[in-house]
């Protein structure tokens, strides 16, 4: 008898760092921080900017955002193993055999930075509408820690006697500044609570795919 294993339903999930980290954090931190004291909006768990990242005019940063629109685009081809305009067409049934093939790049749809203090947290949330979470971390003074939630939700509700599902929900990830996740937008996810002196700051992009006529 033959038989035959898979693991169904993975969840892609890539951490990288951003090789310009070194020149452009230090700066960047001096300016989240002076965007969040000036006119920064307080959740009570944390603080965060107001205005979109795009709006704050720091050639840096607009640089820094457009890496990470194409490291996405790049995860994508690799997960699909086709261009992203091919994998973007065979998702929308019809649509490869109308003109010419689509231009599609991934942008950010909205951005922000987020500052936390000690006992600061964010608790298990997912972003609507969203193609994929991008977290980059500018400064901490120790590790970076983000918990990522198993999507499968009826997990919970059974005990079999052996569990094949994991044991724990929950998977950490430790990070550094300088380091990039990015994560399906639909992955519920949260900051554990923030322990140290000092300041934890990272900045997150909303990403989806745009189209256009080539």
């Amino acid at each position: 008898m033959k038989a035959r294993m898979i693991q169904a339903f993975p969840t892609p999930v890539a951490c990288l760092s951003y090789p310009k980290a070194g020149e452009l954090n230090g700066r960047l931190k001096d300016l989240v921080m002076s965007r969040v004291k000036s006119g920064g909006k307080d959740f009570g768990y944390k603080r965060e900017s107001a205005g979109d990242l795009a709006s704050w005019g720091d050639p840096g940063l607009v640089e820094l955002t457009r890496w990470v629109g194409r490291m996405a685009a790049q995860l994508v081809e690799k997960l699909a193993g086709v261009p992203l305009a091919e994998a973007y067409l065979r998702s929308r049934e019809g649509e490869s055999g109308s003109g010419k093939a689509p231009v599609v790049g991934v942008v950010a749809s909205r951005s922000w930075a987020s500052v936390y203090h000690s006992g600061d947290r964010h608790e298990p949330h997912f972003h609507p509408n969203t193609a994929w979470s991008a977290i980059y971390y500018v400064a901490a003074p120790g590790p970076c820690e983000l918990d990522l939630l198993d999507p499968r939700p009826f997990v919970d509700y059974f005990d079999a006697g052996i569990s094949l599902a994991g044991e724990d929900q929950r998977v950490r990830l430790t990070c550094t500044p300088g380091d990039l996740v990015l994560i399906p937008g639909w992955l519920r996810h949260a900051v554990p609570a923030f322990q140290d002196d000092g300041v934890r700051i990272s900045l997150s992009w909303n990403l989806n795919y745009m189209a256009r006529s080539g």
